[in-house]
Parts: structure tokens; C-alpha cells; sequence
């Protein structure tokens, strides 16, 4: 019985080639007959070329003749692959929080830290120019307005180079002018330090700071302990104190809950710091995320060189490294302490 069924397979299967080898050969063109190809697989030849060309080189025709079109395409296409990534990246950092709990955020990279920072702002942002782009025929209108105002209806993952450094500024500026207020406050807390050999010490260092000049990191870390208690501690800071510490990390001042708030800003710019030791150091960032982190703690990046970064930095993580819980309001005042008379800032505010 096997043996027969097997016969009547062996034979099917030889009439399925057969067949097949039949219709082959009826479908062999007279190019196999004579040599030559016949006109019309020239003529099929020929089209098909012409349509992969034209494929191939069709967003270049497209950029000749509509060059304002293909821009805006190119910028929606290239940030909305940003966007998908970065959402990504921060939804495994939250997902692992969730695991395991706020501890492991000590364990971040430079780069999750800073998504962690930025995304969300960024998503509420994007959110209202995808829903009412969701409507028909309403993405000819928004996206149209989104790109002649990206500093209002779009996040950085869709802005040209120029526009990231501008906007840059323009938000760097508007946080330096609570510079010289925060000074002020600082100055204003001075007699209220009862250590005498504490308060000589912060005496040279706000001289320092009202003759255009700054501390050392050594002079600052001597006075770390005014950070961890009066007058300079997170709970001891008076109301307008508050306000102007916000205002110079770009945080709202009308929002409740203050001091948590920076006690949160304050263990961000210090697991950071962290994380960029942990990384490589200084020298292991690339320039765009140096440019970034100086602007992030109160200095413009604009005009300043590789090596003017890396060493005003490097004197942010000498500060950082011996702040902790206690103390992070060191890290909070470094704007002041450390860039306060920075030529970058000053040429930003007055130019």
C-alpha cells in the first residue's frame, strides 16, 4: 500500500514538471530563439529603466522644483523618527522605575537623565499639533503654522540648527536677568552667618563676585556648610529667595510646592554630573551634549571654545562632587557662584 501511494506521488509530481517545463518554454521570447531580444522586451526594458530612474531621482526633482515643500517634509520626517526614538528611550527609563523603584535612577545615562528632563514638556507641547492634525484636511493648515512658529508649536527634535541656537539664547537671556536679584538675596543673608571663620570666608567669595570675578572651587567648597543650614538651605531660603532661584533654572515661580521642586532640579543636575564622571568624564562628551549642559547650568555656550567648556565643567563636577542631599543648595546657587560674571553672559545680556 505505501509503495503504491508513493508511485502515484512520484508520478504527479513528474507531470507538475513536465507542465511547468512546457509553459517555460512557451514563455521563452525570441531572444532565446534567435539571439537577439525581440521589440518588445526593448521597449519593456527601456520603461523600466526609465521608472527606477525616475523613482531613484525623484526627491531630487522634487527638491528642484518645490525646494520650501521638500524642507518642510524633510524637517517633519527626520524630527518624527527623533520623537519616536526618544519616546523610546524614556518610556524603558520610566519602565524600569516602575520595577525598580526611584534608586535606580542614580544608575542612568547622561542621555536618559536628560530625556527624563525634556521629553515631557516636549510631548505636551507636540500633542495639540497632532491631535488637530488628526483632522482631515486640518494638517494643511497646522503644519504650515508649525513650521513658521516652531518656537511655540514645535519641540528642538524639529528645529534647524540655527533656530536651536536661537532659541537657545533667547531662554538663556531670559534666565540670566534673575541673576543679579539672586545676587542680591545672597548678599542680603550675609550678616545673618554667625561662624565668624565661615562668615570670612563667604566674605571674599561675594567680593569676589561684586568685583566681576569668581570664587576658586576651593573657597566654595570651604563654605558648603552655609548650603547644609542657615541662611542658604532649601528650607531656610525667604520667599523671594525662592522665586529667583526658580527663575534661574527656568522653572515657574507660581507653581505650590517650591522647595520640593528644587530639591527635585537639584538631584537631576547632580545625578547628571554623575552620570558624566561615570561616562568618561568631560573629555568623553560630545560637543552638542557639552553645549547643552553648560546652558542647562547658567552659562552661554555661544562664542566659547572646546576648551573653554571643558574647563568651566570640570570646575561645575569639582563643586558637585562633595554635594549630596543635604547640601544641593550649593548646587542650586553654582549659577551665581561660578557664571555670574562669565563673559558670555554678560556680552548676552548687554548686546
Amino acid at each position: 500500500m505505501y509503495k503504491a501511494i508513493s508511485r502515484i506521488l512520484v508520478r504527479g509530481r513528474r507531470s507538475e514538471l513536465l507542465r511547468c517545463s512546457v509553459t517555460h518554454r512557451d514563455v521563452v521570447t525570441a531572444e532565446d530563439r534567435s539571439g537577439k531580444p525581440s521589440k518588445v522586451a526593448n521597449l519593456k526594458k527601456y520603461w523600466l529603466d526609465k521608472y527606477v530612474n525616475y523613482i531613484k531621482n525623484y526627491e531630487r526633482t522634487l527638491e528642484k522644483k518645490f525646494p520650501r515643500t521638500m524642507q518642510v517634509y524633510r524637517v517633519f520626517s527626520v524630527g518624527s523618527k527623533d520623537v519616536y526614538t526618544d519616546v523610546r528611550t524614556c518610556f524603558s527609563t520610566y519602565t524600569s522605575m516602575i520595577k525598580h523603584g526611584n534608586d535606580i535612577m542614580d544608575s542612568f545615562t547622561l542621555k536618559e537623565l536628560q530625556l527624563m528632563h525634556t521629553l515631557p514638556k516636549d510631548l505636551r507641547k507636540l500633542l495639540p499639533v497632532f491631535l488637530l492634525s488628526a483632522i482631515p484636511f486640518a494638517n494643511y493648515i497646522i503644519f504650515p503654522l508649525a513650521f513658521y512658529f516652531p518656537r511655540y508649536l514645535l519641540t528642538s527634535h524639529y528645529w534647524t540648527l540655527q533656530q536651536k541656537l536661537e532659541f537657545m539664547l533667547y531662554d538663556h537671556k531670559r534666565r540670566l536677568w534673575h541673576n543679579k536679584p539672586l545676587f542680591r538675596c545672597m548678599q542680603t543673608e550675609f550678616g545673618t552667618i554667625k561662624d565668624q571663620k565661615l562668615r570670612m570666608k563667604w566674605q571674599d567669595a561675594i567680593a569676589c563676585l561684586g568685583s566681576g570675578t569668581h570664587p576658586s572651587t576651593k573657597d566654595i567648597i570651604a563654605c558648603c556648610e552655609l548650603f547644609s543650614g542657615p541662611p542658604y538651605s532649601l528650607n531656610a531660603l525667604k520667599r523671594k529667595h525662592l522665586k529667583e532661584l526658580l527663575a534661574i533654572h527656568g522653572m515657574p515661580v507660581w507653581r505650590p510646592f517650591k522647595r520640593k521642586r528644587l530639591m527635585e532640579r537639584g538631584m537631576l543636575i547632580l545625578r547628571m554630573d554623575r552620570a558624566i564622571v561615570r561616562e568618561g568624564g568631560v573629555k568623553a562628551m560630545s560637543n552638542e551634549a557639552m553645549r547643552w549642559a553648560l546652558s542647562f547650568r547658567g552659562v552661554n555656550p555661544a562664542n566659547m571654545s572646546l576648551e573653554s567648556m571643558r574647563n568651566w565643567l570640570e570646575q561645575w563636577l569639582e563643586v558637585s562632587a562633595i554635594v549630596d542631599t543635604n547640601n544641593i543648595s550649593l548646587l542650586l546657587h553654582s549659577p551665581i557662584l561660578l557664571a555670574y560674571n562669565h563673559s558670555t553672559n554678560w556680552i548676552l545680556i548687554y548686546s
